[in-house]
């Protein structure tokens, strides 16, 4: 039987102080009351957020646990299938339905197709499915503290901001753990994924200052989980398109992206696109990457001149310049 999927929906409505019939009048628009929402939903979730690789290695060990409750490890198969193995390589077909499924979509799926399930498809949904399991398996169990390693949390996500890979995780569950104890900790590690997704979804939201729709620049921030002899590791993508797609002049794509896996460690990627021009500026934080990526930069210049792009490709040492989160942005609630 196919999983039901039912997403919680907080209805939102204004309230109206009463004033005095002196006081001036102050109205509020829909808009302001929907930016207040969305920041406060964004500051509660930035100080829950967890990464995804984490969980995700810990999936592994718990899948094969047999003290664990069938619903459960099926819906952890579920998550765990949204990996892809990085020996395999990495097409752009493979990032591409990573973003169709990485949850960012979710809500809109089930708005145009209600009766199809989502669950198998899509990040969000295979999480949602892992959380109501282990809710429904830990009702009435004694709650054990579940605390985060934050030296290891990743910074939580925000519009416009650096993109962060996830290093090969391993699994952290105690040998000796119980099946209680595993539960309440993959339900900790699940909520603070799900939190993460709302953040990665509200950082793809236009921003407040965007108010001219020909202005306005469509950009999209999601993640992609490997599978890696090393462990589980997520790379973190942001693709953005601004609107000059209805001038003369082409629209501009811009892509960025970061990944750490052994034995390169951490790669950086920033690349735009305008008509057939590229620009390619990669990152290596070790040496050995650094000159892999040196001995490659003339097939990759070769690949995109195949492709019709006139190229220019730069290779960099350390890793790209950080963009701060402006004020009233995100505060990462974990340093």
């Amino acid at each position: 039987m196919t999983p039901q999927v039912t997403i919680p929906v907080t209805p939102v409505r204004p309230v109206i102080p009463v004033v005095r019939a002196s006081t001036p009048s102050v109205e509020i628009g829909a808009g302001q009351i929907a930016a207040q929402v969305l920041a406060e939903t964004a500051q509660g979730a930035a100080a829950r957020q967890g990464g995804l690789a984490p969980l995700m290695a810990n999936l592994v060990q718990a899948a094969g646990n047999q003290a664990l409750p069938t619903p459960v490890r099926s819906a952890a198969a579920q998550v765990l299938a949204q990996a892809s193995p990085a020996s395999a390589g990495v097409t752009a077909g493979d990032i591409a339905k990573a973003f169709t499924r990485s949850g960012l979509f979710l809500e809109a799926h089930l708005a145009a197709a209600p009766q199809t399930s989502p669950v198998g498809h899509d990040m969000k949904a295979g999480l949602l499915v892992l959380q109501q399991a282990l809710s429904a398996w830990l009702a009435g169990a004694p709650r054990a503290p579940a605390g985060r390693n934050l030296a290891k949390t990743p910074p939580p996500p925000y519009r416009a901001g650096s993109t962060r890979a996830q290093p090969s995780a391993t699994p952290s569950l105690p040998a000796d753990a119980t099946p209680s104890a595993v539960g309440q900790r993959l339900m900790a590690e699940t909520k603070a994924a799900m939190a993460r997704q709302e953040l990665l979804q509200i950082a793809s939201l236009p921003g407040p200052s965007e108010e001219a729709a020909e202005a306005q620049i469509t950009r999209w921030m999601f993640e992609m989980p490997f599978t890696t002899p090393q462990g589980a590791s997520v790379a973190q993508f942001e693709i953005s398109r601004d609107a000059r797609g209805a001038g003369a002049q082409a629209a501009a794509w811009r892509v960025a992206f970061s990944l750490d896996i052994e034995p390169l460690g951490p790669i950086h990627a920033r690349i735009s696109l305008v008509g057939d021009q590229a620009a390619v500026n990669l990152w290596a934080e070790r040496e050995t990457a650094l000159a892999r990526l040196r001995d490659d930069q003339e097939m990759l210049g070769a690949a995109l001149g195949r492709a019709n792009f006139r190229a220019e490709i730069a290779v960099h040492s350390g890793a790209p310049p950080t963009a701060e989160p402006h004020a009233g942005q995100l505060v990462d609630q974990a340093s």
